[in-house]
Order: structure tokens, then sequence, then C-alpha cells
């Protein structure tokens, strides 16, 4: 006599994955054997789940967007071969801010890693306490060729615990990098080149070398470092 047990002993999302024995009378251990089934639970939906960015980082994302107007310097940068475009034109209210221009997400906390709005012909002053310093999980930060009309370069460009890419070249800072810059410790690349009114005084620059110990590039060029 043949005799079948069937046993459901693990379900997880996606699957349910139950065990068949099989074996004979008198038992004998060399006829007993397992047979794995593997189903669909379709108690639940086998679809890939989608995910869509915080609202507090689109809100910061926004009010960053609204804090520059958009003028065209396409032709005064067209000798660098680069691609000038409002890159925030597509940053609209109630639409996943992974999915806008110049943002990168997570793919599975989908929180903002990257921020690139290099020749984006943002225009304006740039605030002290400006959005990006509200995103806390970015990796990558790219602001070159926009023109920030000689605003101070603010001491919380060094809050981003995470931050291994920083790019503000040509962005018309001005005054003293700040010494905060130096606890960038993840960092790996840094340009600040092109900015004719930033001073990189001696003391940043030493702690940025003792305490960024990642860092591959730095790209000074064009700034003063009189001091």
């Amino acid at each position: 006599m043949v005799i079948y047990a069937f046993s459901p002993f693990i379900s997880s999302h996606y699957y349910s994955i139950s065990l068949l024995a099989a074996y004979s009378e008198p038992f004998n251990s060399s006829t007993f054997f397992f047979f794995l089934n593997l189903q669909p639970n379709l108690s639940s939906s086998s679809s890939s789940v989608t995910h869509s960015c915080f609202p507090e980082e689109a809100a910061a994302l926004l009010q960053f967007k609204t804090s520059f107007s958009i003028r065209d310097t396409s032709s005064y940068y067209d000798y660098f071969g680069v691609k000038f475009y409002p890159k925030t034109n597509s940053w609209q209210e109630g639409s996943d801010c992974c999915s806008w221009d110049g943002v990168t997400c997570d793919n599975i906390k989908c929180q903002v890693i990257g921020l690139d709005l290099s020749c984006s012909q943002l225009y304006g002053g740039f605030p002290s306490d400006s959005s990006p310093f509200h995103l806390p999980h970015l990796q990558k930060l790219k602001l070159a060729f926009n023109r920030f009309n000689s605003s101070k370069m603010s001491s919380k460009f060094g809050q981003f615990a995470s931050l291994v890419y920083l790019n503000l070249s040509q962005t018309v800072f001005a005054g003293q990098v700040p010494s905060e810059v130096s606890h960038l410790s993840k960092l790996v690349s840094l340009d600040l080149s092109l900015n004719d009114f930033l001073k990189f005084d001696k003391y940043t620059l030493e702690r940025l070398v003792e305490n960024s110990t990642e860092v591959r590039q730095l790209f000074l060029d064009g700034i003063i470092m009189s001091s």
C-alpha cells in the first residue's frame, strides 16, 4: 500500500511551498522520497511593487526649484560643448520625484541619493539653508555651471554624511570655503574650480586632506589660494 502525505510548511508573499511525501508499507527508507511543490500564492499580488520618493524630499526639491529663476546661458557656455537646459522644468508637484530629471533614488528605500543639476540654467542667490540640505542621504551633488551670484558657500555643505561626489565648478560662489567641508569623510571627488571669488585657506585644506582619506580627485583651479 502506498500512502501520500501533503503538508504545507512555508508561505511567502509570492509563493506557497508544500511538501509531498510518498512511501510504501511496510516502510523502507529506500522507497521514501519527497516532492517539493512550488505554487503561486494567489492571495497576494505577484506583480512587482512600485515605490515613490518620500513626500518631504519631494517638497524639499520643489522648494529648491522655486528658489531660482531660469536664465538662458547656453550661448555663454557653448565653448564647453555641453548641453544646457532647465532640468527642473520636469519637476511637477504630485509626481514621483524619483522620475524627475537630475534626481536619482535608491532602488530599495527610494531615498534621494543623487542630485545632478549641472548646466540647468539656475540663476539667483543660493540660500544658506537651501533645501538640498534637507536631503540627508545624498551621495552625489552636482551643481556645476549655474550662477549663484556670489553667494557664500554654506557651512551646511559639510553635513552630508554619505556624500562621495561634490561638484560646484563655475557656480559663482564667493567668500571662504567653509571649514565644515573637511567633515565630508567619505568624499572621493571635490570640484570647486573656476569660482574666481572663492577662497580656500590652508587650515581647511589641511583638515580636508586629514579627514577625507578617500579623496582621489581635487579640482581647485581658478579659486583663491593665496593664504
